[in-house]
């Protein structure tokens, strides 16, 4: 009985301990609490925000009494976290920033809150290309992908991610992968207006196809030449060299219309220079004479009888055709 007695007294003081506890966390309480924890932001923003965070707790213990002051602890949290953020970046603090970033992406979707998580979501993607170019000149290739890949993820059709994850794939020797990016990077900085990128993406494609075209046709593989080279022009009509090696290419395939527009084309953007224009000149008169077309033949070939190309283009004249 006496042990009873005391036990029942035991239960008496840990619940009437534990009942004043729980009502100490009054609405009051609270608003002290969060009152603190504003003053602390003005010098300490991290401390502050665990602060905030403890107040919330203490919010949530109390219940709908304290819904106000959880709203206005909710409201605070993101923003406060996303200046954390602004802070290290402006001290070019990029990793730290990065970190404080994708902390407030992620209290903004806790918290509903589309402004902050849309503005931490935009600069993500800047420092997540950023450190993947960081990559780059370290040659951490796979890792650097991760970090573009990271960047896309958040916004799929930024031009400067896509034609970074392109140029990485060049470097990897993948350029199935490296023009399938940079396709993508062109269409989305057209978009935007990002003429730099566009350009830069275009410039880089036609040049690997250009390469592709002309070890094709080293090897004398004159129909894949053609291929690969008509490819590059889609990306830059502006190099005289392709228009060149295709001459030559067509005039091997015995297609000689393609091969006169194709010498054209490339005198066009030749300088005036008869030594210069001579190769194309030359090309030309062959499709010609191709063509069975004596007088538009021996036209050319006196045109392309300077330098190198001067005495086969005499030879075809005098001795071949006979040009009068």
């Amino acid at each position: 009985m006496k042990k009873t007695l005391i036990l029942a007294f035991a239960v008496t003081i840990l619940t009437t301990f534990s009942s004043k506890y729980l009502n100490a966390q009054t609405k009051e309480d609270a608003g002290t609490a969060f009152n603190a924890a504003l003053e602390l932001s003005k010098t300490d923003l991290a401390g502050s925000i665990v602060k905030m965070q403890d107040v919330l707790k203490m919010c949530s213990a109390i219940g709908a009494d304290a819904d106000t002051i959880k709203m206005n602890v909710i409201k605070v949290l993101p923003v406060w976290q996303y200046n954390i953020g602004n802070n290290f970046l402006k001290e070019k603090k990029y990793d730290l920033a990065t970190t404080a970033y994708e902390k407030s992406k992620e209290m903004a979707t806790l918290y509903a809150d589309d402004n902050i998580k849309q503005k931490s979501e935009e600069i993500l993607v800047k420092l997540y290309v950023n450190k993947g170019n960081t990559l780059v000149q370290t040659l951490n290739y796979d890792e650097a992908l991760t970090y573009f890949d990271k960047a896309l993820t958040l916004d799929p059709t930024y031009s400067k991610a896509l034609y970074a994850k392109g140029m990485v794939y060049k470097k990897k020797n993948d350029n199935v992968k490296m023009k399938e990016n940079l396709d993508l990077a062109i269409s989305a900085a057209l978009k935007t207006n990002d003429t730099l990128t566009a350009q830069a993406a275009r410039s880089t494609v036609a040049s690997s196809l250009y390469m592709e075209g002309a070890a094709a046709f080293k090897k004398k593989s004159y129909s894949e030449a053609a291929e690969k080279l008509n490819s590059s022009l889609a990306y830059d009509t502006k190099n005289k060299e392709v228009y060149y090696l295709l001459a030559v290419a067509y005039n091997n395939l015995k297609k000689h219309d393609e091969a006169i527009e194709s010498g054209n084309k490339g005198l066009l953007l030749e300088e005036q220079n008869n030594i210069k224009m001579a190769r194309f000149y030359y090309e030309i008169a062959k499709a010609y004479e191709g063509k069975n077309d004596t007088s538009n033949a021996c036209a050319n070939y006196k045109k392309s009888a300077f330098g190198a190309f001067a005495q086969s283009a005499n030879y075809q004249m005098k001795t071949v055709l006979k040009c009068q």
